[in-house]
Parts: C-alpha cells; sequence; structure tokens
C-alpha cells in the first residue's frame, strides 16, 4: 500500500483532482472527418453502437468521444504516470477545460438511436426546403 499526498487547497493540482475530478482524464476524444456521404454516417453509427461512445460537432469539428478513464489515475485523481505522460498531456491547458463551464455542442450524440433520429429530422427538413423551392420555381 502507498500513501497518496496531501493536494493543497488553491494550487492547480487541487483544482484539477479535488474540485474536477481529474475528468479530461476521465475519456479520449478524436476529431472526425465531417460525415458527408450515407457510408460516413452508417460508420459513425457504428462507433456509437458501442458503449460509452459519443460523437459531438463543436464549432464545425466532428468528434468522437470515448468515456473511458486513463489507467494511470491514481484513486486521488492524480496521475500516477506524471514524468512520463504523452505530450497531450502536458500540452493541456486546464484553465481551458471544457469542465469549467457548460459547453455549448451544436450537436452530440449519445447512441445510435440519437443520431438516427437526427438523420431522419434531417431528411424531413430537407425534403420539405426541396418541396418549398421546387414549389417556388413552378410559380
Amino acid at each position: 500500500m502507498f500513501e497518496l499526498p496531501v493536494i493543497p487547497p488553491g494550487t492547480q493540482l487541487h483544482t484539477c483532482a479535488v474540485e474536477c475530478g481529474a475528468a479530461c482524464c476521465h475519456y479520449v476524444t478524436v476529431p472526425l472527418d465531417t460525415p458527408r456521404s450515407n457510408e460516413d454516417f452508417d460508420n459513425l453509427r457504428w462507433y456509437l453502437m458501442h458503449e460509452d461512445t459519443h460523437a459531438y460537432k463543436f464549432e464545425g469539428d466532428w468528434v468522437l468521444l470515448v468515456d473511458r478513464r486513463c489507467r494511470h489515475l491514481l484513486p486521488n485523481n492524480v496521475c500516477g504516470a506524471y514524468e512520463k505522460r504523452p505530450q497531450v498531456c502536458k500540452d493541456h491547458e486546464p484553465t481551458d477545460c471544457e469542465h469549467v463551464a457548460e459547453v455549448q455542442y451544436d450537436l452530440y450524440f449519445d447512441d445510435d438511436a440519437a443520431l438516427e433520429t437526427w438523420l431522419a429530422e434531417r431528411k424531413a427538413r430537407r425534403s420539405a426546403a426541396a418541396r418549398r423551392a421546387a414549389a417556388k420555381r413552378r410559380r
């Protein structure tokens, strides 16, 4: 058994480990190419069929999110591999953390059913817009 260090209040470590719960160490995000074709959306649907997998669009960018905890995160939310952590962890700016304030996503899908619903609604909107445009051209 090992002794966990005391985390002094008012420090960035306290903010991340105690207040935030090291939220950034509980998921992985991967940028996605913007889905355009039926095949692209079908692949996205397949991703979303997997547990703990989400997808979102934020500021025009599509992202795959996998809710999985880093295996090096200690019980007190301190990095157990701090000296050997990857560059992406070193580059992370805690003051720019998405968990500091609520994020306003353009779109957010927590499973394949949510994506299918959105795709059906999008198809209906596009069909209605095409009908209106055709009717306008006939006048």
